[in-house]
């Protein structure tokens, strides 16, 4: 492996020798009330929102939306929304995948959000160090890490487009963490459920809020976590 860098997935994405492009999340995360919006992602954004990834159903695998779910029950789905709530029990559902968002809706939100970035060419990924792929198997006696609370990191970079690419674009693993350069916004999704979110300024969440093809709903820092997984 090269001393400096690793093109690993998509072209130009490189596995990084140092991590302090990402102190600033180590320093934020490891100061924020645990069990809250800001337990993902850094409290220094002007808004926040939470993406709700798609359901599969358990007998055929069919895709389905919270907005199609909160349809048919008659719902609204807002900043409070939980997931065990919204189904009320009903399996046909199924959940959403464990441990990622899926690549489908990472390429949507890395369309939108490039466009509140001046480094759409220049971001950097958090890849969790546990997944067991071949890649960050190889890369276990590395000595850099991005070390969170309760979660250490490869750090890799490339631009935002790469976001689906991490690290198949047809597996549910994606980047935990993945900001541009120049620190506009952050997408944090925890490996342990399906909680997404995303902090940056009021027009890009509002963008996202706004994506016919996302469902995304508006929430604060403060705002508890979903409770749901498990």
């Amino acid at each position: 492996m090269d001393a400096e860098e690793v093109v690993a997935w998509a072209p130009g994405l490189r596995v990084l020798a140092e991590a302090g492009p990402a102190a600033w999340i180590e320093t934020t995360l490891a100061a924020a009330p645990p069990g809250t919006v800001a337990a993902m992602v850094p409290s220094v954004f002007a808004a926040y929102a939470r993406v709700l990834p798609p359901t599969y159903a358990p007998d055929d695998e069919a895709r389905h939306r919270w907005s199609e779910i909160a349809a048919s029950r008659g719902v609204t789905l807002g900043e409070d929304v939980r997931f065990d709530d919204l189904v009320a029990g009903d399996g046909r559902w199924g959940r959403p995948s464990d441990g990622g968002l899926d690549a489908r809706e990472t390429a949507l939100l890395s369309d939108v959000l490039a466009r509140f970035t001046d480094t759409p060419e220049e971001a950097f990924f958090c890849l969790w160090e546990g997944f067991g792929l071949d890649e960050t198997e190889a890369w276990k006696d590395r000595s850099t890490r991005v070390r969170a609370p309760h979660r250490n990191y490869h750090l890799l970079s490339g631009p935002v487009s790469a976001a689906a690419s991490l690290p198949d674009p047809i597996e549910w693993r994606c980047a935990s963490l993945w900001w541009p350069a120049d620190r506009s916004w952050l997408v944090a999704t925890d490996i342990d459920g399906y909680l997404t979110y995303v902090g940056g300024p009021g027009a890009a969440i509002e963008a996202l809020v706004e994506h016919e093809d996302l469902d995304v709903v508006p929430v604060h820092e403060w705002t508890p976590l979903d409770p749901s997984y498990g």
